[in-house]
């Protein structure tokens, strides 16, 4: 099987700051669990944050509760957006993608966003991700 090659926009993602700050209060909000969202983009800019209730309630794992997603979605092509990021939270590790991240990664073209907790903040890493493998993806903030 071929590896396939990872998207290298000409830019990068740029993130909003607003839109930051808002995917940043749902991971505090949430924790202990993990918590998970999608932003839209368009041309590799941040349009607007979608926060989705983790339908797993797990601090290990999360899923897109099924009918918020869908209407994020819906939400989305009605605009003329896409998915360019998907974020979730590791409350009680590092903003690196694990084995289950890699496995079940589903929007090869999508940047993923992973928050951490560090100390009385949040930071976070973007990442490119297959079955296969994780790679850095730039993602600017404005």
């Amino acid at each position: 099987m071929t590896a396939r090659a990872f998207p290298e926009p000409a830019r990068g993602l740029i993130l909003r700051r607003a839109h930051v700050a808002q995917m940043r209060a749902h991971v505090a909000a949430q924790a202990p669990l993990e918590a998970c969202g999608l932003v839209a983009v368009l041309r590799g800019v941040s349009q607007r944050v979608y926060t989705i209730p983790n339908e797993l309630a797990s601090p290990v794992r999360y899923r897109f509760e099924p009918r918020a997603y869908l209407q994020a979605l819906q939400d989305m092509d009605a605009h003329g957006w896409q998915v360019g990021l998907i974020f979730h939270s590791h409350p009680q590790g590092e903003p690196v993608p694990s084995a289950r991240d890699l496995a079940e990664a589903s929007y090869p073209d999508a940047v993923y966003y992973i928050w951490a907790r560090r100390g009385v903040t949040w930071a976070a890493r973007g990442y490119w991700l297959t079955a296969e493998a994780a790679r850095p993806a730039p993602v600017r903030w404005e």
